[in-house]
């Protein structure tokens, strides 16, 4: 009888805590528009972080266990390259690449360097309110493969979202 009500215990147990990250996964889900970036300073005061100033971002949360991110700074779709489908080719961007001047190769990287992307899955803490994002695929190569910690809270429709090993923390506004 012990063992019968030690198993069934185990299984409410175990049960209520999936039932509870699926609950806590399903109020991340949705899409975010970045609103803010911010950087606190030596004194604790928050700054605009001038890398995404004027730029714009994208978070994804699907409520499932997946998410993504692109933040780029201003300007990035101004950038004039290739229209979709010749991006998409290698004769065309060879030949896109051949025919630029040292000058125009330079603003290319600097316009593919000012998009910030990664997708992944994520979980969120059992103890508090913080998501794990492990990355899978991303345009900085170093971290595929990494998993990033983010604490989050929300005021109204906007989540923000704390690196826990820096002073920034973003603003996400919850898109229609």
């Amino acid at each position: 009888m012990k063992i019968v009500t030690l198993v069934l215990l185990s299984i409410i147990l175990f049960s209520c805590k999936r039932k509870k990250e699926t609950d806590r996964k399903a109020q991340l889900a949705g899409m975010y528009k970045l609103y803010i970036a911010e950087n606190a300073d030596s004194n604790g005061v928050w700054h605009e972080d001038p890398w995404t100033k004027g730029g714009t971002g994208y978070i994804v949360y699907d409520g499932l266990g997946h998410m993504a991110v692109h933040i780029t700074r201003k300007g990035y779709n101004d950038y004039n390259w290739l229209p979709e489908e010749q991006s998409l080719r290698d004769e065309y961007i060879n030949q896109k690449l051949d025919s630029m001047s040292t000058d125009e190769l330079k603003d290319a990287v600097r316009a593919f360097a000012s998009s910030y992307v990664y997708a992944g899955n994520y979980n969120i803490e059992d103890t508090a309110d913080i998501v794990q994002h492990h990355r899978i695929s991303t345009s900085i190569h170093s971290p595929v493969g990494s998993t990033v910690r983010r604490a989050y809270s929300f005021s109204g429709d906007t989540i923000i979202l704390h690196v826990l090993n820096g002073n920034r923390r973003l603003k996400w506004i919850k898109q229609p």
